[in-house]
């Protein structure tokens, strides 16, 4: 065979290789592609699930966040250790919501658990955070605290020695005796009848002259002062006379909280009402006539209690005290910081007795939520 017809026939046999070589690249080249059209859209996917979890996450601590900062004193300082309250909300724009609860564990710590969803697609992610209440101080070192004339008489008893009320538990260790009275001059004090030479009062000392007294220590409690004291209220009365305070229940057995007359159970703590302290402020000159309380409060004008009538906590009155009557008791601390410079009178069988465990709940009752400093919050799954 010649050299051209060898030519010829070794053309003729790699007729078509062209073709073949241009689809082999056209499948390499569209592989390619695609890989990188998949590997694109994976990584769009992942980010987008990704930007799905910061959502989630930040509705979480938002959810936390904002809790903390709008601690529900009524609400939350009045659950019972293990019993929860459930809340919920928006993160702000609408990027997520959240829900959870806020369960109290003892007297002083909470858990704010809290899961957050991201406002597209299921993801969630939860945050637990520790809260612990930030106790109001109260500059309480007398089962009396006033400035200004004042008038004992009757059966009146002012107690200084610290006690544990009548079936209450979880108290902290006795403080030890307070003085009766705390005044800036004790002349200003007078003892008459069954009161006479200050027989009536009991304490370490007695009578404590302080002339240092001043509106800080009736109106200033560690980091708040009255007008922050009054925003903390959950119980908001007119000035008038009320009878018949105590507990109140719904249909459900549960403490009615929403009762303006309903001011806790300190005489049965382990019934419905027993752990409700609520703050009380009444706007104007106040009666109490007959009932029980316990808690906070707050009087901006004068307090007259005119028999029968019990609270177990911190009474803070603006103007002046009178207690007349049979079975009045106050126990824990009164502040009455007489304003205007009205004669205090406690006359007849009135009781005022100091007792460190009543002043610390009531202390907690006004108490905000502060989250704890070291790792106070933790991611839950």
């Amino acid at each position: 065979m010649t050299q051209q017809a060898r030519l010829t026939q070794r053309m003729e046999d790699e007729r078509g290789i062209a073709l073949l070589l241009t689809i082999l690249g056209i499948v390499v080249i569209g592989a390619l592609i695609s890989g990188f059209f998949m590997s694109a859209m994976l990584e769009n996917r992942a980010g987008q699930n990704s930007r799905r979890v910061e959502q989630a996450f930040a509705a979480a601590e938002f959810g936390v966040t904002e809790t903390i900062a709008a601690w529900n004193v009524g609400t939350w300082n009045a659950l019972a250790a293990n019993q929860t309250d459930s809340i919920s909300g928006t993160s702000p724009g609408g990027s997520g919501t959240y829900t959870g609860e806020v369960r109290r564990l003892n007297n002083e710590i909470f858990l704010v658990d809290v899961t957050g969803q991201s406002s597209v697609g299921q993801a969630r992610q939860r945050i637990g955070a520790f809260v612990k209440l930030r106790s109001l101080m109260f500059d309480i070192s007398a089962v009396l605290t006033t400035r200004g004339p004042s008038t004992f008489a009757g059966n009146a008893a002012l107690d200084g020695t610290d006690r544990i009320p009548a079936a209450w538990t979880s108290c902290p260790p006795l403080e030890g005796t307070k003085s009766g009275i705390r005044t800036p001059d004790a002349s200003d004090l007078d003892f008459k009848g069954g009161c006479a030479g200050a027989s009536c009062v009991t304490g370490s000392p007695k009578i404590d002259e302080d002339p240092t007294l001043g509106d800080d220590t009736f109106f200033d409690y560690g980091d708040s002062d009255w007008a922050t004291l009054v925003s903390l209220a959950t119980k908001r009365l007119p000035g008038g006379n009320y009878q018949n305070i105590g507990p109140r229940l719904n249909g459900a057995g549960k403490c009615d909280i929403s009762q303006q007359k309903n001011w806790g159970d300190p005489l049965n703590p382990d019934q419905p009402c027993g752990s409700f302290l609520p703050v009380i402020h009444i706007n104007g000159d106040a009666s109490l006539n007959t009932g029980v309380g316990q808690g906070l409060l707050l009087v901006d004008g004068d307090l007259s209690v005119q028999g029968n009538f019990e609270f177990y906590g911190i009474v803070v009155v603006r103007g002046s005290l009178k207690a007349v009557g049979t079975g009045n008791k106050f126990n824990g601390g009164v502040l009455a910081a007489n304003v205007d410079l009205d004669d205090n009178s406690i006359i007849g069988t009135v009781d005022l007795a100091f007792s460190s465990c009543a002043v610390a709940r009531a202390q907690q009752a006004g108490a905000a939520g502060s989250p704890l400093r070291s790792r106070g919050w933790i991611q839950l799954f």
